[in-house]
């Protein structure tokens, strides 16, 4: 053995060995299985994505060494709104846009950036060490992955369980396309409070409507009161007069309201504001010929959208506040506002503001026509396998989170309007009659159509909606393959607690419907990695840390290039550069992956958020040159004995100090807790093993025990540190671990 201790020379040499050979017991009966979460091909790997891998390879070896067919679905996700944005801003440094390549051409950039991103991204999941079989490699744009999404698609439409809606969403003017909930962000920021008068019809008084959105007005349809605040219950029934538009909108009872917030009266703006959109459904506000009506009846239901895609305002605003930018328009009403004597005041207020957490731009409630699922359902019998106990959460408290979501769900949104990612399978005639199926030929021939002319869908689904599939459509289905068969249900799902919804739900929704079966039947819920001072680990906040950089090192120059190359927002490199040179005087040193595994298991605690600490990393490195020197100082002595067998009171007690270690450890580790299992290796080897029984033996001269303990020890260690275990193993006793 080297008198040093190289992790990087090791761990090189066993990358290689590894990224050829399939770690399997195929003729086992008893399988362990999961699917990656497969990472977007946005550029490489975050913390985070490491963090779940170190723990899910744990896992994996973990099994294999006692026996099962451990199998670790690898693969990436096509992430179309995230990946077309890269394209689209890299083509926008030579002044290209999307529209100037149109659709097949931007396709083509979009397919040569998949291929450079996953190439950078299995190379790191390749250096971690993970023990995949990479001749299964799946992506969720390729054919098996795409049969499937088609096939889902088709059969949940002709169940009428998918449906095309015109409804509000989350709109980013910037993408120009619907979002989901996990892509906005919320900001709190100081704001203002604007009250606003608005006359009672046939009467010289007015009602004071408190507003955070005066620019939104001009699509108001109701004024809405508590029924038991008594300041207005003689005016409930009458109209009220919208300033500018003159039109009149019903002044209505509603328990939702806020008596204490504002003045009580809340202005009801269905087409632009998620809690307005449900009240006037309830109470099915329509406008005819300017003048808004209250029904029983749904149907008539129709909010008055006054923004375009660009969140603009459209014709449905009167002159002069047509065709402008909401913002402009917000200061123009006010000054209007201001001229007619209709503002009664402003004052401070706190404000959430919803941002695109891509574009920074602010995210729009927009009515607009979206495909949806109905997952009322699904949901319920999601909730049965939870509740029967077929799939368990780990820690048992996220059940509660979970419940909480699924009890309320709505309607999932699953268009997008981009051009990455799977095609909604649905054509369109010139009536604009909608058939779905899995290409044109199969619709024509379905619904029996004649040679009429078909459009196919622009819009794409939603990233989740594939990924629903993943722990299913990666194994094969919708053929029963032998993956398939003898993997499925996988069992144990590795995630984050940010997508318990919006993936694991859906998955454990989508799983049922289309197998009958669970997807997973344990679910890891982790924390999330943030910086050392708490905060999200994000490409716009300058804080990122690519894992192989901990690994290799990295020089001060190359990190500040590394982050601020490539960002959305391309005026904060500035402020980055200045952070991350005070913050790292000397850049990253190496460390190493086994030093990496070790501290991310440290960090395996069952909190939400988990503060990355370089003094883990530090400690970790030590403990691995630990381990090192004492197998090199081990190897000096001959092997006497391929066992353990005590001759005195040191080594039974050693032993049985080992025993109970190696039990808690089995116990930590079925529990899902390897933090407190990582500690308790740590804690033998170094204070134990090594600082007591080393020295002991060194004293006494009795050695024979040495070596068939280190080799015990070496085994409970491998999934902890597999590189540094694998080539002690190999050097002092010429055999594989992990085979």
């Amino acid at each position: 053995m080297d008198k040093q201790y190289h992790p990087v020379e090791i761990e090189e040499k066993w990358v290689k060995i590894w990224s050829n050979r399939k770690v399997s017991n195929s003729n086992s009966k008893e399988s362990f299985s999961q699917v990656i979460p497969p990472p977007n091909v946005t550029g490489t790997l975050h913390m985070g994505h490491s963090f779940q891998y170190a723990i899910m390879d744990f896992y994996t070896r973990y099994h294999h060494m006692k026996g099962k067919d451990s199998y670790w679905q690898v693969g990436s996700d096509h992430a179309g709104i995230a990946t077309q944005m890269v394209v689209e801003n890299n083509l926008s440094k030579e002044n290209i846009s999307r529209s100037d390549l149109g659709r097949e051409k931007f396709l083509d950039e979009v397919w040569k950036w998949k291929d450079h991103s996953e190439k950078n991204i299995t190379n790191q999941i390749k250096r971690l060490g993970c023990t995949v079989d990479w001749n299964k490699y799946r992506f969720t744009l390729d054919k098996g992955c795409s049969d499937a999404v088609l096939k889902a698609f088709v059969e949940l439409y002709r169940k009428d369980k998918i449906y095309r809606g015109y409804r509000l969403v989350n709109w980013d003017p910037s993408l120009k396309t619907a979002v989901s909930d996990l892509e906005v962000v919320r900001q709190e920021k100081e704001g203002f409070l604007w009250h606003i008068k608005y006359q009672i019809e046939d009467s010289e008084n007015h009602l004071i409507v408190a507003t955070t959105r005066p620019e939104t007005m001009f699509g108001d349809m109701a004024i809405a009161v508590n029924p038991d605040d008594r300041r207005y219950n003689e005016i409930i029934g009458k109209n009220a007069i919208l300033p500018f538009v003159g039109r009149k909108i019903p002044i209505i009872a509603e328990e939702y309201v806020d008596m204490a917030f504002g003045t009580g009266c809340l202005k009801i703006t269905p087409g632009h504001d998620f809690n307005d959109y449900e009240i006037g459904k309830k109470h099915s506000l329509h406008e005819i010929n300017g003048k808004v009506f209250v029904s029983d009846d749904l149907s008539k239901f129709e909010p008055i959208n006054i923004f375009n895609e660009d969140a603009w305002t459209n014709d449905n605003v009167p002159e002069p506040f047509r065709n402008l930018d909401r913002f402009k328009v917000r200061k123009l009403v006010l000054e209007n506002l201001k001229e007619l004597d209709l503002l009664e005041k402003e004052e401070k207020h706190n404000v959430s503001i919803p941002r695109g957490e891509r574009s920074n731009i602010v995210i729009e409630p927009k009515l607009s026509h979206q495909w949806y699922v109905k997952t009322a359902e699904m949901a319920k019998k999601a909730n049965e396998a939870v509740k029967k106990g077929d799939i368990k959460f780990h820690p048992d408290n996220w059940i509660k989170t979970y419940f909480n979501w699924m009890n309320n769900i709505e309607d999932w949104c699953i268009s997008r309007q981009i051009w990455w990612g799977h095609r909604i399978p649905a054509w369109y005639d010139e009536e604009k009659n909608v058939y779905v199926g899995k290409d044109e030929s199969e619709v024509r021939e379905y619904y029996k159509l004649d040679d009429r002319e078909l459009t196919q869908d622009e819009d794409v689904l939603d990233t989740w909606f594939s990924s629903s599939l993943w722990p299913f459509s990666s194994l094969g289905w919708p053929e029963e393959t032998i993956d398939f068969k003898k993997h499925f249900p996988t069992s144990l799902l590795v995630t984050g607690f940010d997508i318990i919804f919006f993936w694991v739900a859906r998955m454990m929704m989508m799983s049922l419907e289309f197998t009958n079966q669970i997807p997973f039947k344990d679910v890891y819920v982790t924390g999330l990695i943030r910086d050392e001072n708490g905060q999200k680990m994000s490409k716009s906040k300058g804080n990122i840390i690519d894992p192989l950089d901990l690994v290799y090192g990295i020089t001060q120059d190359e990190l500040v290039q590394k982050r601020t190359s490539n960002l959305m927002q391309e005026s904060i490199a500035q402020k980055i550069e200045k952070k991350t040179r005070n913050q790292f005087p000397k850049g990253i040193e190496s460390y190493g992956t086994d030093a990496l595994r070790m501290s991310f298991f440290s960090m395996a605690t069952h909190t939400k958020d988990i503060s990355f600490e370089f003094g883990r990393l530090k400690g970790y490195r030590n403990f691995c040159n630990k381990v090192w020197n004492a197998a090199r100082f081990i190897e000096g002595y001959p092997s006497e004995s391929e066992s353990f067998k005590a001759q005195n009171d040191d080594d039974k007690w050693i032993f049985e100090e080992f025993i109970k270690t190696k039990k808690q450890i089995e116990k930590n580790i079925n529990d899902y807790r390897l933090d407190f299992a990582v500690n308790e290796i740590y804690e033998f080897f170094w204070n134990k093993f090594c600082d007591v029984y080393i020295e002991k033996c060194k004293k006494s001269g009795e050695t024979k025990n040495l070596r068939p303990l280190l080799k015990e020890i070496l085994h409970v260690l491998h999934p902890f540190a597999p590189f540094l275990t694998e080539e002690i193993s190999d050097l002092l006793f010429k055999e594989s671990i992990i085979e």
